[in-house]
């Protein structure tokens, strides 16, 4: 299914008349930048890489299960660049009278570098990494070396670094998620972009909008969200959101 004139239409009407504006992107985003997902039939999962990379108790004891799956993937987030849908965003925020949180459950920092000023990472950043052992954090850039070449990230005191991303047994980053929460009970205008909405808590966060804020589904696949939606686009999002916010407030 392709966008409708007339859908784009109604998406740019949206735009034009909310004032508190929430995105809620997933995977789906970020695959439009070449990072790969994890759960769909071509992801990284289904590619033979084992869930146990990003369980908590496998990485206390053996580190080294995370960073050598590291070593390929990191890359790989660290070459992408945002595509026209996280610059849609930003541009979206940029225009007066608007605000624009995005809640994002992707770990990367693309949002951020595309220019979106509130962004609130629910499962966590691989901006930052720090040592668990003596807590001291530090840009994840600066363990490159240690991680290009093989080995897992120390600090001084003896300690493995950690990135901060939420792995599995562990809570979610309790600022970021009050924060997304906090957003979504004051949006006027709510856009879920690239999340079939099946990982929790992060999926439910959309059930505490304001009975009157008008939802919008950009989605490849159909999401639990689907019925309440005014608006449904199967399309690339950033060729959605690029056509919308164009003309938005000119």
């Amino acid at each position: 299914m392709h966008a409708s004139q007339s859908s784009l239409v109604d998406l740019r009407a949206a735009f034009d008349g909310a004032e508190r504006v929430v995105f809620l992107t997933g995977a789906g985003m970020s695959t439009e930048s070449r990072i790969p997902d994890f759960r769909s039939p071509t992801g990284l999962y289904a590619g033979g890489v084992n869930e146990d990379v990003f369980d908590i108790d496998v990485f206390r004891s053996r580190p080294e299960v995370f960073y050598e799956f590291a070593h390929r993937f990191l890359d790989t987030v660290r070459r992408a660049r945002p595509n026209a849908g996280h610059r849609a965003m930003a541009a979206l925020a940029r225009r007066p009278g608007k605000r624009v949180d995005v809640i994002t459950q992707n770990i990367d920092t693309l949002h951020q570098d595309a220019g979106s000023p509130l962004v609130h990472p629910v499962h966590g950043t691989l901006a930052t990494s720090h040592c668990v052992r003596c807590d001291v954090r530090v840009p994840t850039s600066d363990l490159w070396p240690a991680i290009e070449a093989g080995t897992v990230p120390r600090h001084h005191c003896g300690g493995v670094f950690k990135p901060d991303i939420v792995f599995f047994g562990e809570p979610l980053p309790e600022v970021a998620f009050d924060a997304a929460e906090y957003a979504v009970r004051r949006a006027d205008l709510l856009v879920i972009a690239g999340t079939s909405l099946a990982v929790y808590p992060a999926a439910g966060l959309p059930q505490g909008r304001p009975r009157a804020c008008r939802l919008v589904v950009i989605n490849r696949s159909p999401t639990p969200l689907d019925q309440e939606a005014e608006l449904i686009f199967r399309d690339s999002i950033g060729d959605v959101l690029s056509a919308a916010v164009a003309e938005v407030g000119v």
